[in-house]
């Protein structure tokens, strides 16, 4: 019984021939399909045509009107209406009719114009209740694609959170091949650069052929699905696909969008990837030239300090000269001390320069030791 039948199914169960004959005659304006049998019997037999509506005497010989009723719901026919027809009028038999699974009730004798309201009743019982089963059918599906959406979601989501533990681009093609896994899908993946390529199948190592195909892949547009297969392409990453579902259209459009988002995910993580590289490899050379810097800043300063000793020593020893000068000379004492004074002047101003540059020495000791501690060095 469903809401796509265009002729409902009437079964006219009675005993009695005339009584029979005067219901077919009262449903002869209506659109039914109607079906009469003369016992309980026959109409038990009959279920497998899985009647919309019954119309069912109470009182007939062996298997009665009350035992067919109950025997109809046995069988898992609940969505048939049974409408009782019977003579007796008294609260009991309707009880039993009702504990038996009846939905309504019609005293002989009855005119065409109450049948036909009864049957107008039980078409919008069955016609609400088909609407809610196909409601309960499209809120089950619903809740189902949902669940199975977030499901496949949480695929992605896994994925995303271990590409973050990826250290190589082998390690991240093994990772979206795994994704891949959990959908019931094989792939092959590639993650390039502009110098190196990266290639990985679900099955292992890329053979020479499956390299030429993401290769092929490549010249393809973003997305491209030929059959059971997918190409997805992104500047740095390339999946191609093997296994979708299509026999199941909405399956199939869920996977495409999860398996973009995986591809995305890949090439925002190996792009990620080089910049760390590339971060990496700079700080190394930073690291690098402060070792060399603070080498060649030490060696400066012992060149500093020797040049230093060695121009007070010059320096002193001129002085000596100077003063020892002075007894060959004939020099005035005042002229003696103006030499004296003029030359301790000159020292004392190399002396100067000397603390100078070893003021500069200082500092540029001090800023190395500050790129020490920012690139990690000792």
């Amino acid at each position: 019984m469903t809401m796509t039948k265009q002729t409902l199914k009437v079964f006219v169960v009675d005993d009695d021939p005339s009584a029979r004959m005067i219901a077919l005659f009262q449903m002869e304006h209506l659109d039914v399909d109607v079906h009469e049998f003369p016992d309980g019997a026959s109409c038990l037999a009959a279920l497998g045509e899985a009647p919309d509506i019954v119309i069912l005497d109470v009182e007939m010989p062996g298997t009665g009107g009350i035992d067919v009723c109950r025997a109809i719901r046995t069988e898992g026919n609940a969505g048939a209406q049974i409408i009782f027809v019977s003579a007796r009028d008294d609260l009991e038999t309707r009880l039993a009719a009702y504990d038996a699974g009846g939905n309504d009730y019609i005293v002989k004798p009855y005119a065409a114009e109450e049948l036909g309201r009864k049957i107008g009743i039980a078409t919008r019982a069955i016609q609400l209740a088909c609407t809610a089963n196909e409601q309960a059918q499209f809120a089950h599906q619903t809740a189902f694609t949902a669940m199975s959406s977030l499901a496949e979601m949480g695929v992605t989501q896994d994925f995303l959170r271990a590409s973050f533990n990826c250290q190589t681009p082998d390690e991240l093609g093994r990772a979206v091949c795994g994704a891949l896994e959990q959908y019931g899908l094989q792939g092959l993946v590639e993650l390039r650069d502009e110098t190196n390529s990266h290639c990985v199948s679900s099955r292992g190592p890329c053979t020479a052929l499956e390299i030429s195909l993401l290769g092929h892949a490549q010249s393809l547009e973003r997305i491209f699905q030929f059959r059971d297969r997918l190409a997805i392409n992104y500047r740095h990453a390339t999946l191609l696909i093997s296994g979708l579902p299509l026999s199941d259209a909405d399956r199939m459009g869920r996977f495409r969008d999860h398996l973009v988002m995986l591809a995305e995910g890949a090439e925002a993580r190996f792009l990620s990837m080089q910049n760390e590289a590339r971060r990496l490899a700079q700080a190394q050379e930073v690291i690098a030239a402060v070792a060399d810097l603070t080498a060649t800043l030490e060696e400066i300063e012992r060149h500093q300090e020797d040049h230093r000793v060695q121009v007070l020593l010059i320096a002193n020893d001129q002085l000596q000269s100077l003063t020892r000068a002075f007894v060959h000379l004939g020099l005035s004492q005042g002229q003696e001390e103006e030499l004296v004074s003029l030359t301790q002047h000159g020292i004392d101003r190399i002396s100067h320069l000397q603390d100078y540059s070893n003021s500069t020495s200082q500092r540029l000791r001090e800023a190395t030791t500050r790129l020490k501690r920012v690139t990690g060095g000792d």
